[in-house]
């Protein structure tokens, strides 16, 4: 899975503040609301008050730069009557728009993108109330719930809960001499996101920030530094009007395109062949992801890649990417043009997953919002088709939500319903959100402990569990396996998703997306009933290159710690296979879920010995 930074957040989030600190001191005095109240009417005077009352819109345009990367240019609107807006940043050749109506979207690669998940509609609510300063206007009155008195960097502040009707919380942070904004604290679905600004300027009679800098739950730091501003008294609808969506797809006829699993023995990630202007790369389907390569396929595909931004997915870090435009994408015949990839490194168990199977990124996106498309997992063939066409008869039909590009669907675990986001981009089953998890008390007594290797933005140590029932679709599963990712941060750290259903759980079904209805349909395949592969050895392996495997993680009373295997060994042979003939870890993976025994060969400063290992069950019981 991956996802390209949400930058509404980051940008118009809180214009009109002074400078302010990165930390605040433990100890902090609760106010009354006759003193919420003097503060409102105070910051209100310090922040231009019926001047700033009297305009109905702010118009910028500056730069926007992540982690210190190439400053990409934006300009954009605010109604400061509501906190609409329309937002359009360009990074390399890619044009991001973003704006919220009552509704935030997003455009980009022509697809025009709907927010819906209930967790990122609040957060679109929250930014809509920053952005036009609604916590002065007396009808919002009843959004600040509390008060207290703190100090940042030594000096007194006052600290207002904001909680708009429909939003997220946010902390608001005024200095207690000059009663201007200094700090906004946004509890978003991804974590706590901190602005702070500096450099001002007075604007037709208002104060502005020239510079902000935001910091997410991912440690990703956003700079944005403003080049014009212009408040104006009235705003053509026009201005802030959503763009038309754009289609870039053709598709003469339905095709049907046969792929291969990354995992031997079993479905994990749907490898796919695809051109490129012409050239030939290998890519996964990835229902969670979008237009990818890595830097090195860009490169042998003969593109350019610039601008920076940052990219998140499954691991806690964000990591920086740049976008190369790519006039023709052909899928088995279905056609997308004038689209831009994302230009990021992948880690090596990824992009080597197996002998002979080399990857060299992603698609996904862009093409279910062109085409509605089936995997037939047990037949190991994806079908696209143009939206008008007859859809698949049978099987169960799901609304999804979605947060602008993947979508959720509804499932409930041991009694407690959430959404889960398909992803055939995890080759795993059913993995859950450590918020989730800790809100609804599920695995008490915790589980087994492994390692990661993660995906985009890094790997991650996980709990492994089993849960009593699983129902979706009209199918139920007892005893099911799991995995919660022990992060803060990340997707796997986002509040309201309940997780993530893989390849090892969808490949159960055939599954139809059809973004244009916003649905999508499972229809039980001839695996729908099969048991659920799970590690049986309890260890945790990762790869960097052709010579082994490494050690990271051994479950204790595992076969593999029972054989005296321990973090740093690597295994450098397995059932006869030598790894360094170009073997990868999806090659491993039907020992490791078997049940038959077979022998590896492990390395341990640069002294090789052989042990047979023995599979069987670990999971603890559901609990």
């Amino acid at each position: 899975m991956m996802r390209t930074i949400a930058f509404l957040s980051a940008l118009f989030l809180s214009t009109i503040v002074t400078s302010g600190a990165a930390s605040a001191a433990p100890s902090a005095a609760s106010i009354g609301a006759a003193q919420v109240d003097e503060v409102l009417v105070k910051a209100h005077v310090a922040a231009g008050g019926p001047q700033l009352d009297g305009y109905a819109a702010i118009t910028q345009s500056g730069t926007f730069v992540q982690n210190g990367g190439p400053p990409n240019p934006f300009e954009g609107v605010v109604d400061l009557r509501n906190g609409y807006s329309r937002i359009a940043l360009i990074v390399g050749p890619a044009t991001f728009l973003q704006g919220y109506d009552g509704t935030q979207w997003g455009q980009q690669n022509g697809v025009l993108a709907i927010v819906s998940l209930p967790s990122s509609v609040a957060d679109a609510v929250t930014q809509a109330y920053l952005s036009s300063f609604a916590f002065f206007r007396p009808d919002q009155r009843s959004t600040l719930k509390s008060g207290r008195e703190e100090s940042v960097d030594g000096q007194p502040v006052y600290v207002l809960r904001a909680e708009p009707r429909g939003g997220s919380p946010a902390d608001l942070y005024f200095d207690a001499s000059s009663y201007r904004l200094v700090k906004v604290v946004a509890q978003t679905a991804q974590g706590l996101d901190t602005t702070t600004n500096s450099d001002f300027q007075i604007v037709q009679g208002v104060p502005v920030a020239m510079r902000s800098v935001d910091v997410n739950a991912s440690g990703t730091t956003s700079v944005t530094t403003l080049k014009t501003i212009q408040f104006s008294t009235s705003l053509e609808p026009s201005a802030i009007a959503r763009p038309s969506y754009v289609s870039h797809g053709t598709l003469a006829a339905p095709v049907s395109i046969p792929f291969v699993s990354d995992l031997v023995g079993g479905l994990g990630h749907i490898v796919v062949p695809v051109s490129l202007n012409d050239k030939r790369a290998t890519l996964v389907f990835d229902s969670g992801g979008a237009n990818f390569l890595v830097p090195e396929a860009a490169k042998s595909l003969d593109l350019q890649a610039s601008g920076g931004i940052a990219t998140g997915g499954v691991g806690t870090q964000q990591q920086m990417t740049a976008f190369a435009h790519v006039a023709s994408v052909d899928f088995g015949g279905a056609r997308l043009s004038d689209q831009n990839f994302v230009v990021t490194p992948l880690g090596y168990p990824l992009l080597h997953p197996r002998k002979d199977v080399a990857i060299e990124g992603l698609i996904g996106f862009e093409y279910l919002a062109n085409f509605r498309v089936s995997v037939r997992y047990a037949d190991r063939q994806m079908d696209l088709a143009p939206f008008a066409g007859p859809a698949p008869s049978g099987g169960v039909t799901l609304p999804f939500k979605t947060d602008g590009s993947h979508a959720y669907v509804l499932a409930t675990l041991d009694n407690v319903s959430g959404y889960y986001l398909l992803d055939t981009g995890n080759a795993g089953s059913i993995v859950l959100t450590a918020p989730f998890v800790k809100e609804h008390h599920l695995f008490p007594k915790g589980g087994l402990i492994y390692r990661s290797p993660g995906g985009v933005g890094g790997g991650f140590s996980e709990m492994h569990a089993a849960a009593k029932t699983f129902a979706f679709a009209g199918q139920t599963y007892h005893d099911v396996p799991v995995s919660v990712p022990q992060v803060t941060s990340g997707f796997f750290a986002t509040r309201g998703v309940a997780g993530n259903l893989g390849s090892g759980f969808l490949s159960r079904f055939t599954v139809v997306f059809d973004y244009k209805a916003q649905t999508v349909t499972f229809i039980p395949n001839r695996n729908v009933a099969i048991p659920f592969r799970a590690d049986r050895i309890g260890w945790s392996l990762g790869q960097d290159d052709l010579s082994g495997f490494e050690v990271n993680q051994v479950v204790p009373g595992s076969p593999a710690a029972n054989a005296g295997i321990a973090i740093g060994d690597r295994i450098t042979a397995f059932a006869g296979n030598q790894v360094a003939a170009g073997f990868g870890l999806g090659d491993l993976s039907p020992y490791s879920t078997g049940s038959a025994p077979f022998v590896v060969t492990v390395n341990r400063a640069g002294i090789g010995r052989t042990v047979t290992l023995t599979p069987h069950n670990l999971l603890p019981l559901p609990q």
